[in-house]
């Protein structure tokens, strides 16, 4: 199935962040479409209705790392595991730029991305990935 250029599903299980990125997101790049989703139960579900309503998938879905019930790395596995969804590009969302996080990200061909702590910060990380032509596979993106 295609995938829309416009679009992200950010998924985390925090409610500001969700809201700080949307924000982020409006103020910069107000033509793209988000999708939300506060678990990643719920972030899969979203991708199977755009998937059962024909509809293309988002060129970019972001994921909190540390989620409860299924985190971070559990969700790129899915995701990874699923044919149809296998090329979308990933970036992982975490705090730390823990060694062994950046390299589970990277065998399953995705970013690791730095956290931003702040709305700026925020930003900031926000204009590296627009403009970056896709995600660094396996590769780290700070928002400094």
């Amino acid at each position: 199935m295609q995938r829309e250029i416009t679009t992200i599903l950010y998924i985390d299980d925090d409610q500001d962040d969700l809201l700080i990125f949307e924000e982020s997101v409006n103020a910069l790049y107000p033509d793209v479409k988000l999708y939300k989703a506060q678990s990643s139960e719920a972030g899969i579900n979203i991708l199977n209705q755009l998937e059962s309503e024909k509809k293309p998938f988002p060129s970019l879905i972001m994921i909190d790392l540390n989620m409860p019930k299924m985190n971070g790395r559990e969700t790129l596995q899915h995701i990874r595991s699923n044919e149809k969804w296998h090329d979308i590009p990933v970036a992982i969302f975490t705090t730390s730029a823990n060694y062994e996080d950046i390299e589970f990200c990277k065998n399953f061909g995705s970013a690791c991305v730095i956290k931003p702590m702040s709305y700026t910060d925020f930003s900031g990380t926000l204009k590296k990935l627009f403009n970056t032509p896709c995600p660094p596979k396996g590769g780290i993106l700070s928002p400094r």
